[in-house]
Parts: C-alpha cells; structure tokens; sequence
C-alpha cells in the first residue's frame, strides 16, 4: 500500500515540472516564441559586445564580427541594442529587444522629461 502511494506522489510530482516553463529561460528560446517567429531561419540578437576597437554581435549563440558573414548576410552594423546584416542588397535589423517600441520624451513647460504616451 505504501510502495502504490510512493509511485503516485513521484508520478504526480514529476508531471507538473514537465508541463511547466522555465521562467528564467529567455524569451526567445521558448517554444512558443519560435512559432510566433514565423520563418524558421530568422536570426535572433542575444546579445552585442563593443569595444572601442572591435564589435560584436550575439546571433543565435554566434559571436560575429562587424564585416564578418552569418547566414550569407553581412553584418555591417552594430549598436547597443540592434545588429544590420546585409544580404542580396537588402538590409535586415535585429533587434535585442523586438516587442519593445521606444518612445521619443518630450519636454513639459516646467523642464520636465516626461515620455511620450
């Protein structure tokens, strides 16, 4: 009776960890962000590394150069938070955050800084 009890409290335990989402994981790197993508061979910006010498960007797990190529796209740019790769004359930017819009401020007579709503 005790063994029968011990197998259903593993099994129950061990089935909402499965089911369950690791918050922590990026957003990216979920499941349903990758149906939501659309194109299976989008690239994703993880990241950008600048120096005063050198940039980087972080395309899906690959560190590439400013000039150097991932996917027959070009990497031409890099900012703090977007990446320009070039690829049969098109441009494409990725941007680290891309369901954030950002806002222009705007000034309030009393010299304020108030974003725009």
């Amino acid at each position: 009776m005790f063994l029968s009890f011990a197998i259903a409290g593993v099994a129950l335990a061990q089935s909402p960890a499965q089911s369950s989402a690791d918050p922590m994981r990026p957003f990216e790197a979920r499941d349903d962000a990758a149906q939501q993508a659309g194109t299976p061979s989008a690239g994703v910006l993880q990241g950008v590394l600048t120096s005063p010498g050198r940039k980087f960007a972080l395309i899906n797990g690959v560190a590439v150069p400013v000039g150097g190529v991932w996917q027959e796209g070009r990497l031409v740019e890099v900012t703090e938070s977007s990446a320009v790769l070039r690829k049969n004359g098109q441009r494409e930017v990725l941007r680290m955050y891309p369901h954030i819009e950002k806002k222009p401020i705007r000034r309030t007579p009393a010299g304020r800084e108030q974003t725009e709503r």
